[in-house]
């Protein structure tokens, strides 16, 4: 991210250098995520970790412009936090780490012209298209980390780590003094992925074959003790308690795990700061 944060700045420096009667903005932004998928489907403020990134700017004048961004987003869900009594028994929970690349369209509804007393801040919208790379994992207390997909917790096991998104949002931006603004914003994606929580499909059939589908790395993992599993899935005791978190596979085994939505989404609430290079000389956009 460092490397990234570099090479950001230093394209904004060269941009500003060689383009006259131009506007480029650099910046960086952070705050809260969220997800809304299998797991959470209702709650738009289910804020559980947090992200951030760095952006390119180019200004086509004071009120449209076009940003690049990288953003590195965490995201969590736990059934446990929800009402609903099928998802609270489900038990399922996942965190994950999402890198994405975005293009989007900015359309300001006041005139903004950074160093201009009566142009200094407007609410803004935006939209544009990204994409973005994931891989849901778990951390067990004293087991280290597992990514979901590795575990095969489902029937068809075709988790797609790489997807296209759509990002629309809001912002409000102030510019300080000088080139510098700051401004607050709340984004929403939805994903051409429904992997995001690793549900997306049927909880497994619990047979001996299932139960030793477990990649051999994780075979010797000792089970959690619970007196319910037959001994001979003991050794597999992770990969049983992670497939039916709720410990009824007999109920469960075959049936669908999810919501049957094809699509995840997940939000960001949060602040930017960012430096425009202006050329005084030339305000061509007034």
């Amino acid at each position: 991210m460092k490397r990234l944060s570099y090479l950001i700045f230093g394209i904004g420096m060269m941009l500003s250098s060689v383009a006259k009667g131009q506007q480029w903005e650099v910046g960086i932004n952070g705050g809260a995520t969220g997800f809304m998928g299998d797991v959470n489907p209702d709650n738009p403020f289910y804020l559980k970790n947090a992200g951030g990134g760095f952006f390119l700017k180019r200004n086509f004048n004071s009120t449209w412009g076009v940003q690049l961004a990288y953003n590195y987003l965490q995201l969590y869900g736990n059934d446990s936090d929800d009402k609903d009594p099928y998802r609270n028994a489900r038990g399922h929970l996942f965190y994950n780490k999402v890198h994405e690349l975005a293009l989007r369209g900015d359309f300001n509804f006041f005139r903004y012209i950074p160093d201009k007393e009566l142009n200094r801040y407007t609410p803004y919208l935006f939209g544009g298209l990204g994409v973005m790379k994931h891989n849901p994992y778990v951390n067990i207390k004293d087991g280290g980390k597992y990514n979901l997909a590795d575990l095969q917790l489902q029937d068809d096991n075709s988790l797609k780590k790489i997807a296209p998104f759509v990002l629309v949002g809001t912002g409000f931006k102030y510019n300080i003094k000088g080139a510098w603004t700051i401004g607050a914003e709340v984004g929403y994606r939805t994903a051409f992925n429904n992997d995001i929580d690793n549900i997306s499909n049927k909880y497994p059939q619990y047979s001996a074959i299932d139960a030793v589908r477990l990649p051999e790395e994780f075979r010797t993992v000792v089970a959690s003790g619970d007196p319910a599993l037959p001994s001979e899935y003991e050794p597999n005791g992770l990969w049983l308690n992670l497939a039916y978190p709720n410990g009824d596979y007999s109920t469960y085994q075959g049936k669908a795990k999810g919501h049957g939505r094809k699509r995840d989404g997940y939000m960001t609430v949060g602040f930017t700061l960012s430096f425009t290079f202006l050329d005084k000389r030339c305000y061509w956009w007034l």
